[in-house]
């Protein structure tokens, strides 16, 4: 198997992503034996972790624009604990009422 410069997950999530299509792709094709694919579907699933990890990473950094019911805008935090699903924090009034997301 041709390796590259970079092990598998390391770069830009996009790079990984690109990374990650042409082993796909490689891996269709009827001619290639077994202990390759094998090798190239390990190599796949190490991208498709350093891709969820890289999402995950880049989730805990958005920052929500929320409205108001004044029409304001509001910046708050993604802010996940353990067991609960995402929540987001502004300042001291967190957790008042459900804020209307912006999309």
């Amino acid at each position: 198997m041709a390796k590259t410069g970079k092990a598998a997950g390391e770069g830009s999530f996009e790079e990984s992503l690109k990374q990650l299509e042409s082993l796909v792709e490689q891996m269709e094709s009827p001619e290639l034996p077994l202990e390759t694919i094998v090798e190239k579907y390990e190599t796949g699933m190490k991208l498709v972790s350093a891709c969820s990890e890289k999402l995950k990473a880049a989730e805990k950094r958005i920052l929500l624009l929320t409205k108001k019911k004044d029409g304001s805008i509001e910046e708050g935090e993604l802010d996940e604990k353990a067991g609960e699903g995402p929540k987001i924090v502004h300042g001291k009034k967190a957790g008042r009422g459900a804020p209307d997301l912006l999309i």
